[in-house]
């Protein structure tokens, strides 16, 4: 059957039907991105009221420019259905996620998300209110919560302001003799929602800032408790009319009591039945709220360890907070609100058992094993990943952390774990003394310790009779199950001298801060000369050679190197794996040298076994997601990246970069600059979210902006080579061909050869430079290394011209081929690792 279109709007199927229209996802043929076409309901009125209502205020709300307010791409009128008259449609960006009212539905959330939609949502409408606009229609059906936890607000505008004689009731008569819905129908009046509308509104039948403060105090009123404080579901419309008029809401902390008093004030002012009692603005409630998650810190749960992002302080929307500020704190509400929406009791009882596992404290002279107590952390960690039922917070993120200052019942709070393990040590003459507990987060009490005296510095020994105190502690509440047997393996492991262990930790931590925090090259060659040492000296410490083999993988996939790193890095995998089969890592990171060789299916099973034996561990549902992008599986990727996150947030700069590519390539810009923006709000230098900002910039055509962009991070490290096809890319369009050139040097095209996503982005500068035997070529190179995305590659505008070429509409037939049995093995793969 022929799909129905709108100019260039194709329908792909109904989402909805509300008081204003009949909603559908449809999809914007020219720009290739989704879409959210509303056909708008005409009623009694002609198509000429329609003209001077519903339009007109449609193209009003669509001069709204905020991060919290949904976007109107197009309104307009076009032939109805059946042809004998005209129907104005509105079209609006789509936003993946869920409406308050299913989340709402899932009973109480946590004050970190109330707070945050809250702030979210009262900016928007301050932004509204500043040019004059209402909503008419706010509920928590009209407010959509992102996946990365950015609150949008929908419709705003659409509800028609009418004459009083043209209510659904007499104003002028007592609420009990109003004329109401019939039985069954929704609760929605002609200027808004029933259950959603202010005192005054029954009266005046007209909207006001005041009216929108007043449903903004029920939907906090809901997310905070979980139910509405005067409107029931199975109760007569009159008596939910009487109930907004004159009840006094139900006592917030009665039912919520964990609840701040200053939270239970700032609602039920927004709830006042007088106008000129609630705040005089949707400012000041934004202002009320952000005072009281600064007074209880709530924003510094969003880093690893205690550290404050400090929510900026306003005075309203006329403040000097910048743009750049203003994304910011937008950056950080919408990265709480995703931290904290699945606190909730009902989700929280689906998590699996978390840990993190503190440094250990040096209570004896400082420069005596300086990195002992972190050394000490990361093996323990590292055995207890093993666990499939238990995620382990990688306590490497803790390095830069005193954590002598902190309370560690606070860092597990902050980190949203249910067990943190503690411990300190003292250096003597007779060796090392160790004193450990396994601190429950919950109950604030401590669950398992114990004492340890070693001779010397023997990590193995000692992390192993530690891991056995823990496992068989959980195992004791019935929370883990099979221990033992996983950490038989390991154990064969040959200890490390002092010396040989804060050299390795040392290179971890070097690693660690190239791949998150700065791409140096001089990072990466430090962290190589330092596991090839430790490798050197005991040629059968398995982790030793996993972290050579992820330093030389990093020189290919940051475009520093070519298919001589490849090989190394395969060479250390594999000599990790034979000294430690049950290598975790060993195991992931090998699935980049089966994508390298071709070998897709061996990549793909490999990581389906992973999910399956370490589904906890956050670089295995990374390196998942990284996996599914390329193959075109968006949702599903965004699926993997997501957990990801849960497991480790202290990774949270790299997930929104992943997030931000998947969301390029779905057209979805709005969403992508979000994921971008809170990235960078955490790392600001960080290169490859700076990449995707200026490959962000160049899609959405302000060159200079991009090439300004990326020349900074070429500026500050010139070695990093994935940058320069992109800027290539920039220049090429442009007209500046020979400048693009100057950055297709041999070290690209060597990077290229071994990077599928590097490959095809060359492929693509060779598209547009009209070299079509080179962008064929790379694009074959970048398929052969697994880069199968063909959603992507169908409908990327740079290969317009290479349209109709015989090869090409050959390559992408082909692939379409393999993208569809790819899309059969990973549903059947997935659903395999979900049962």
């Amino acid at each position: 059957m022929k799909r129905r279109v709108i100019k260039q709007y194709e329908f792909i199927r109904k989402i909805g039907t509300g008081g204003s229209g009949v909603v559908y996802l449809a999809n914007d043929t020219l720009l290739q991105r989704p879409v959210v076409l509303k056909l708008l309901k005409r009623g009694n009125l002609t198509i000429e009221q329609m003209r001077a209502t519903q339009l007109r205020e449609a193209r009003l709300a669509s001069a709204i420019d905020h991060p919290n307010v949904c976007a109107i791409y197009d309104v307009g009128e076009a032939p109805a259905e059946s042809g004998d008259s005209e129907e104005a449609y509105i079209v609006m960006q789509y936003i993946p996620g869920k409406s308050l009212d299913k989340l709402i539905a899932e009973g109480p959330s946590s004050l970190q998300l109330v707070l945050s939609a809250g702030i979210q949502i009262s900016d928007g409408l301050s932004a509204a209110h500043s040019l004059g606009i209402f909503h008419r229609d706010l509920k928590p059906a009209n407010v959509m919560l992102t996946d990365g936890g950015l609150i949008k607000i929908l419709d705003f505008g659409l509800a028609r302001r009418l004459a009083l004689d043209q209510a659904d009731f007499d104003p002028s008569g007592p609420a009990s003799k109003r004329a109401m819905p019939a039985p069954g129908a929704t609760y929605t009046a002609r200027g808004g929602t029933i259950a959603y509308m202010a005192p005054e509104q029954f009266v005046t039948g007209q909207s006001s800032v005041q009216s929108d403060i007043f449903a903004l105090g029920l939907i906090l009123y809901e997310l905070a408790t979980g139910r509405h404080p005067f409107h029931r579901p199975d109760a007569p419309d009159f008596q939910s009319i009487r109930a907004i008029q004159f009840a006094d809401p139900p006592s917030i902390r009665e039912i919520a009591p964990h609840l701040p008093v200053e939270l239970e004030s700032v609602i039920l002012r927004c709830l006042e039945k007088q106008p000129s009692a609630r705040f005089s603005s949707a400012a000041d409630v934004r202002e009320s709220l952000k005072t009281i998650m600064r007074s209880m810190q709530l924003d510094s749960a969003l880093m690893p360890g205690g550290e404050s992002l400090t929510l900026l302080p306003s005075q309203g929307r006329l403040a000097l907070e910048t743009p750049e500020e203003e994304k910011r704190t937008t950056g950080i509400l919408s990265m709480l609100a995703e931290r904290f929406r699945e606190s909730g009791t009902s989700a929280a009882s689906k998590q699996s058992d978390s840990i993190v596992v503190l440094p250990f404290i040096n209570y004896g002279p400082a420069d005596v094993a300086p990195l002992y107590g972190y050394a000490l952390a990361d093996a323990i960690a590292a055995r207890l990943a093993r666990m499939p039922s238990l995620v382990v917070r990688p306590s490497s993120s803790l390095m830069t952390v005193a954590t002598q200052q902190l309370d560690p019942l606070s860092i597990g709070k902050k980190l949203l774990v249910n067990f943190v393990l503690a411990g300190n040590f003292l250096r003597s003459d007779k060796g090392f003394d160790l004193n450990w507990q396994l601190l429950d987060v919950s109950t604030q009490s401590v669950r398992a310790g114990g004492s340890i005296n070693v001779a010397s510095f023997d990590l193995v020994s000692v992390q192993t009779e530690i891991c056995n105190e823990v496992f068989s502690t959980l195992q004791g509440f019935g929370d883990l199950q099979g221990l033992h047997e996983n950490n038989r393996a390991a154990a064969l492991s040959p200890s490390l001298s002092e010396d040989l262990s804060e050299e390795y930790l040392q290179a971890r931590a070097t690693l660690s801060s190239f791949m998150t925090r700065t791409g140096s090259r001089d990072d990466l060659d430090r962290a190589r000369e330092l596991f090839e040492s430790v490798v050197k000296q005991n040629d059968n410490y398995a982790p030793g050679w996993s972290g050579l083999g992820i330093t030389h993988l990093q020189y290919t996939r940051h475009g520093l190197g070519g298919q001589m790193h490849v090989l190394e890095a395969r060479r250390a995998f594999d000599k990790s794996l034979q000294l430690d089969p049950g290598s975790v890592e060993a195991n992931l990171y090998r699935v980049y040298m089966l994508l390298s060789r071709g070998e897709k299916e061996s990549a793909r099973h490999g990581i389906e076994n992973l999910l399956q034996t370490a589904g906890n561990d956050w670089n295995v549902r990374m390196v998942a997601g990284i996996t599914l992008r390329i193959d075109g599986m968006y949702e599903e990727a965004l699926e993997q990246f997501n957990a990801s996150l849960r497991m480790n947030p202290s990774n949270a700069a790299m997930i929104y970069n992943h997030r931000a590519r998947v969301y390029q390539y779905q057209n979805q810009m709005e969403l992508a600059a979000d994921e971008i923006e809170k990235g960078l709000t955490l790392e600001p230098r960080q290169p490859l979210l700076r990449i995707s900002l200026g490959y962000q910039q160049m899609r959405t055509g302000d060159l200079p902006k991009a090439i300004e962009t990326l020349e900074n991070v070429i500026r500050d490290e010139k070695s990093l080579r994935i940058v320069f096809p992109t800027i290539a890319l920039c220049y090429v369009q442009l007209g500046e061909r020979e400048k693009a050139a100057t950055f297709i040097v041999d070290e690209t095209l060597s990077a290229a050869e071994a990077d599928s996503e590097m490959a095809y982005r060359l492929a693509t500068y060779f598209a547009l430079e009209g070299d079509e035997s080179e962008a064929l070529h790379w694009l074959r190179r970048a398929i052969y290394l697994g880069n199968e995305n063909y959603p992507w590659f169908s409908k990327n505008p740079a290969w317009r011209n290479m349209s109709g070429h015989a090869d090409f509409e050959r390559i992408l037939e082909d692939l379409k081929k393999s993208y569809r049995r790819n899309q059969k093995n990973w549903k059947r793969l997935l659903a395999q690792v979900r049962d």
